[in-house]
């Protein structure tokens, strides 16, 4: 059977190994973009923010950054949809 210690060893490993893979999955990428990337591949804040070395109040401003603008999108989306609707109607 695996002792405490033996088990906090490997999941120390496995932490820095999935930082070291995230490092040369999201080469070039802004951290904003690979928050939006985890978040998606569904990985929670702290997951995200253990892996990016910053902090969940962090992953959690960049996300609700993200769906405020893309909810603007979607609204601006609407308003031309209608907009040729209306148009069309003509």
């Amino acid at each position: 059977m695996m002792s405490k210690e033996q088990f906090e060893q490997i999941m120390n490993r496995m932490d820095t190994l999935i930082k070291i893979t995230a490092i040369n999955a999201f080469q070039g990428k802004s951290r904003a973009d690979v928050v939006r990337i985890l978040s998606s591949l569904g990985f929670s804040n702290m997951d995200i923010a253990m892996i990016l070395g910053t902090t969940s109040a962090y992953v959690a401003k960049v996300k609700y950054e993200f769906k405020k603008k893309r909810t603007k999108k979607e609204e601006t989306e609407e308003k031309i949809e209608t907009k040729e609707a209306g148009r069309n109607d003509e």
